[in-house]
């Protein structure tokens, strides 16, 4: 699943009735009318990014999330996120995601 899915159907919430963005997201995922009902409640009340929520579905801590899109190999998207969550400059990010690779070795 793209880790992004929980943005996309945040942004269709502001602009489609809540019942074609389920239609919608169970077209995507093949998710039952009760799971594509919960993720969109979870994203409506912002809950997705909570540490419970896997991090395939755009939650779990800013470590997880970024080891699931470094596993997409998108290194800019993944500067992009510590950026935007953290405050740091570009060359801060790039760093602190060089020190997860070295962690993980």
């Amino acid at each position: 699943m793209n880790p992004s899915l929980p943005l996309y159907i945040a942004d269709l919430l502001t602009r489609t009735p809540k019942i074609r963005v389920i239609k919608e997201l169970r077209s995507l995922t093949g998710f039952s009318f009760q799971t594509a009902k919960g993720f969109c409640d979870a994203v409506e009340s912002r809950r997705f990014l909570q540490e419970q929520v896997p991090p395939e579905f755009g939650g779990g801590s800013l470590v997880s999330r970024l080891r699931l899109i470094q596993c997409d190999e998108n290194s800019v998207e993944a500067v992009r996120l510590v950026q935007d969550e953290t405050g740091m400059t570009m060359a801060e990010a790039r760093r602190f995601i060089a020190s997860l690779d070295n962690s993980a070795a």
